[in-house]
C-alpha cells in the first residue's frame, strides 16, 4: 500500500533526484517539478497529498507558489525547504500555512519524519471534514418508539418553517441534538448555529453577551463588542436554559423581538437583525409562566412551536437499540470488535431508571467498551448502581418502615431535605421549585427536624461537570502532531482523569501524579501519561468542573498556546450542577517557596483567590506585574484566559533538542529576540506576566479542589508551583 503522494519542487535537479529514490523506496508515489508554475500546474492535475517545496527558485518563488496553493487547496500541506533560511522567513512560512521549514543540507531522517506528519496531520483534517459532513448528513435520532416518531415528524415540520421553538425534557434527554437537527436542515443551515448557556453567565455578562456593548467615554474612535444577536445573523440562537433569563433581559429581548432591531448597551444606533430562536429547558415553562418566574410574553414569542423530548424511561422499549448503537460507535472509535450484551445484562440496561437520560446511558455503554476485555458485555459487568435497580421499584428502601404513614413522612423528609440541599439551603428558592409556601416549608423543616444549621457550610459548593461530551483537535506542544481531546461528563465524586484514547488506561488530575515540571506540567500513571495539562486545568479550576473525563492521545493540544479555545469548549458543553458537594481549600497559614530576593511563590490566607505576579526579563519584556483576582469566568476569560505562552529565539534550538518545538509549533507561542516580539501581534502589553498566571491556576487545581487565598510570586515557574502545592497539600 502506497503511503502518500508527495510532489518535490526544485530547481537543483540533484536534490530532487536523491530525493525521489529515497521516498520511492519508502512507498511513496513522488513527481517533480523543476519551478513554480510546472507545480501549481502538477498540482491541480495530481493532487498531492504533500508538496516538498524549495523557498529560492527563479521566476516564482517558494512563497508565492505557497500562497497560491493555499488558495487553491487549504488542506493541501506544503514543507519549506531552504539552503540560507532565517527566522523571519520561517515566521512568514508558517504564518502563510506551511506545516514546517527545513533546512538544507537535508537530514533525511528529519525529511521522512516530517513528511509522515504531514500526510497524518493532512488525513486528520481530511476525516475531520468527512465527519462534519456525515454528521450534517446524518443527525440521527435513534429510536422506534411512537414517541421518537412523532417527534421526527414534528422536527421535519420545524424545518421546514421558521418559527420560534421551545423544546422542553429532563436533562440528556437530547434538546440540544434536536435544535441542531433543525438547523441543519433548515433555509438556515448556511449560517451559524450559535448557542449560549444562559445558567452559567451572570445578568450583565449575559447582556453584554447577546446585545453587545458600545463605549461612548472611550477616547478610541470606535470601541464597541459584537453580541450574539449581531453575530447570528441569517442563522439559529440556541438558548439553553432559558428558565435562567433574568427577568430585566427577558423584556430587553421581547422589545428586540417585536422591531427586529437592536441597540448595542451604551449605543445609540438601531441596528437591523434577523435569525431563528430555538429555546430549551428541563422545566415545565407553562408553570413557569404561572408562578411568575417567566414572561408571559417571552413564551408566547418562543412557542410557536413546542417540543417535549421524552426521557429515557419513557421509552424502555429503544434502551437495546440505543445500547447496542452506541456500543458499536465506540468499539469503532477504539478500534475494537463488536461486543455484544448479553441477555441478563441488557435487562439490567433496561429497567434502570436512568436519571441522566440517553447522555448517561452514552456514557455507561463507553464505560464498559473500555473495561471489559472479553467479546461479551455479562450482567457482572454492569456497575453496581445500575444492577441494584433490578429490584422491585424502589420498595425496598422502605422495608424497615412499619406503616404507610411512616413511610410517607420519611418519604417526605428525604424530598425536602434533597432540595434544600440542591438549591444551597436557600428556603426562599427552595419553596418555590417546590411548589410551597415559605412558611409551609419552615414548619415542616422543623416539624421533619431538618436540621439546616449543622448542614450548611459557606466553603462547600456544588460539583459539576458537562452536560454533553465535547471534542477540540489542536496541535501537540511536544510533538507538534495534530491531535486532540475529548472531554466526557462524569458521576459525582469521580474526580478529574486524563485517559488514553488508544489503550482506555487513565492518570488522575492530581498533585502524586507530577512526572515533569520542564517548561509544562505532565502526568503519568504507570505506562498512561498526560502531557501539557496546565492550561486545560486552568480553564477546569475557573468553571468549577470537578468530574469530567478527559480523553486524549498522551498531550493536551497547546492550540494557540492560551486556554481561550477551552473556555469555548467547555461553554459548548454546558456546566451541570451535581448533588454532591466539594469543600474549598481555605489556606490557614504563609507557605513559602525560594528566595524572598529572587524566586519565590507563596500564598497565605486570604477571603477569596487571587494572584499577584512579578517578572523581571531582558528586553523586549522587561518589567511586568498583574493581579488577577478571580471574581467570575468572564474577568478570567477577559483578563487571563487569551495570554499565550511565549519563548526567546535563543532557547529555540535547546527546545528543538528536548523535542519541545516539533512541526511548526511556531505559530503556537509568542516568539521574541532581542529587541522585540517576531511572529505575532500582542493581545496585551502585558500578556507574558498574564501566561504566568493562568499556568498557576491550572497547576493550583492539581490539589483536586478550589482553592481561597492569596497567592504571590516573582519568576516562578512550573515546578515552584508544584513545590508549594506539596507543602499545602496536608490541607486537603
Amino acid at each position: 500500500m502506497r503511503k502518500g503522494h508527495v510532489l518535490i519542487v526544485d530547481d537543483e535537479p540533484s536534490i530532487s533526484t536523491t530525493l525521489e529514490g529515497i521516498l520511492t523506496d519508502e512507498g511513496y508515489d513522488v513527481s517533480m517539478a523543476e519551478n513554480g508554475t510546472q507545480a501549481l500546474e502538477l498540482v491541480k492535475s495530481i493532487s498531492p497529498d504533500v508538496i516538498l517545496l524549495d523557498i529560492w527558485m527563479p521566476g516564482l518563488d517558494g512563497i508565492e507558489v505557497l500562497k497560491t496553493v493555499k488558495e487553491f487547496q487549504s488542506d493541501l500541506e506544503v514543507i519549506i525547504m531552504s539552503g540560507h533560511g532565517s527566522i523571519d522567513t520561517a515566521v512568514r512560512a508558517t504564518k502563510l500555512g506551511a506545516f514546517d521549514f527545513i533546512e538544507k543540507p537535508l537530514s533525511l531522517e528529519n525529511v521522512l519524519t516530517t513528511i509522515t506528519h504531514a500526510i497524518e496531520q493532512q488525513r486528520l483534517i481530511r476525516e475531520n471534514l468527512e465527519l462534519k459532513k456525515e454528521l450534517i448528513r446524518k443527525h440521527e435520532i435513534i429510536g422506534e418508539n411512537p414517541l421518537i416518531a412523532e417527534m421526527r415528524r414534528k422536527i421535519k415540520n420545524a424545518y421546514e418553517t421558521n418559527k420560534n421553538i421551545l423544546i422542553t425534557g429532563e436533562n440528556g434527554t437530547g434538546k440540544e441534538l434536536i435544535a441542531r437537527v433543525i438547523h441543519a436542515e433548515s433555509r438556515r443551515r448556511s449560517k451559524p448555529f450559535i448557542k449560549i448557556n444562559c445558567s452559567i453567565l451572570a445578568e450583565n455578562t449575559l447582556e453584554s453577551q447577546l446585545f453587545g456593548f458600545e463605549d461612548q467615554s472611550s477616547q478610541k474612535a470606535e470601541t464597541f463588542k459584537r453580541g450574539k444577536f449581531e453575530i447570528v445573523e441569517g442563522g439559529t440562537l440556541f438558548l439553553d436554559e432559558v428558565d435562567k433569563i433574568s427577568p430585566g433581559i427577558q423584556k430587553k429581548i421581547i422589545e428586540v423581538f417585536e422591531s427586529k432591531k437592536l441597540k448595542r448597551t451604551g449605543g445609540k444606533k438601531n441596528i437591523p437583525i434577523d435569525f431563528r430562536f430555538i429555546a430549551a429547558s428541563n422545566k415545565d415553562m407553562s408553570e413557569e409562566v404561572r408562578l411568575g418566574n417567566f414572561d408571559p410574553e417571552f413564551y408566547k414569542i418562543l412557542t410557536e412551536i413546542s417540543f417535549f423530548s421524552p426521557s429515557l424511561r419513557d421509552r424502555r422499549d429503544d434502551i437495546p437499540l440505543l445500547a447496542n448503537y452506541f456500543m458499536k460507535e465506540f468499539c469503532e472509535e477504539y478500534g475494537k470488535n463488536i461486543k455484544e450484551i448479553d441477555d441478563e445484562a441488557m435487562v439490567a440496561l433496561s429497567v434502570f431508571n436512568w436519571p441522566g437520560n440517553v447522555k448517561e446511558l452514552k456514557n455507561i455503554i463507553e464505560r464498559l467498551v473500555i473495561t471489559v476485555p472479553m467479546a461479551k458485555v455479562t450482567f457482572n459487568d454492569i456497575p453496581a448502581g445500575i444492577k441494584g435497580e433490578k429490584k422491585d421499584g424502589s420498595s425496598y428502601r422502605f422495608e424497615g418502615y412499619s406503616s404507610l404513614k411512616e413511610a410517607q413522612t420519611a418519604w417526605e423528609k428525604e424530598f425536602i431535605a434533597y432540595h434544600l440541599k440542591k438549591n444551597e439551603w436557600d428556603m426562599s428558592k427552595t419553596a418555590r421549585v417546590i411548589s410551597l409556601g415559605k412558611r409551609s416549608l419552615e414548619r415542616k423543616v422543623k416539624t421533619l427536624s431538618i436540621n439546616i444549621g449543622k448542614t450548611k457550610a459557606l466553603n462547600k459548593r456544588r460539583q459539576k461537570t458537562l452536560k454533553t461530551s465535547v471534542v477540540l483537535c489542536g496541535q501537540g506542544l511536544h510533538s507538534g502532531l495534530k491531535t486532540g481531546l475529548i472531554l466526557i461528563p462524569q458521576p459525582p465524586n469521580s474526580g478529574i482523569t486524563f485517559g488514553n484514547i488508544s489503550t482506555g488506561e487513565t492518570v488522575p488530575a492530581f498533585l502524586d501524579y507530577v512526572e515533569s515540571t520542564e517548561f509544562a506540567t505532565s502526568l503519568r500513571s504507570g505506562k498512561s501519561q498526560a502531557k501539557t495539562v496546565e492550561h486545560i486545568m486552568a480553564v477546569l479550576h475557573i468553571y468549577g468542573i470537578n468530574n469530567l473525563l478527559i480523553k486524549i492521545s498522551d498531550e493536551v493540544p497547546i492550540m494557540d498556546g492560551s486556554a481561550k479555545d477551552f473556555c469555548e469548549l467547555i461553554e459548548d458543553g454546558g456546566l451541570e450542577e451535581q448533588d454532591e458537594y466539594v469543600e474549598e481549600i481555605i489556606i490557614d497559614d504563609t507557605y513559602f517557596i525560594g528566595d524572598p530576593k529572587g524566586k519565590y511563590i507563596s500564598i497565605e490566607p486570604a477571603p477569596e483567590f487571587s494572584i499577584h505576579y512579578t517578572m523581571d526579563y531582558p528586553k523586549p519584556i522587561g518589567h511586568q506585574e498583574f493581579t488577577f483576582v478571580l471574581k467570575n469566568v468572564i474577568n478570567f476569560k477577559e483578563e487571563i484566559a487569551p495570554a499565550r505562552t511565549f519563548c526567546f529565539l535563543k532557547d529555540v534550538e535547546l527546545l528543538e533538542k528536548k523535542g519541545y518545538i516539533s512541526g511548526g509549533r511556531i505559530n503556537n507561542a509568542i516568539l521574541l529576540d532581542d529587541e522585540k516580539v517576531i511572529n505575532t501581534e500582542l493581545r496585551f502589553n502585558n500578556e507574558f506576566v498574564r501566561h504566568k498566571i493562568l499556568d498557576i491556576i491550572g497547576d493550583f487545581y492539581l490539589l483536586g479542589r478550589p482553592v481561597k487565598g492569596r497567592i504571590t510570586a516573582r519568576f516562578s515557574g512550573h515546578s515552584d508551583n508544584i513545590a508549594l502545592l506539596n507543602k499545602i497539600k496536608k490541607l486537603c
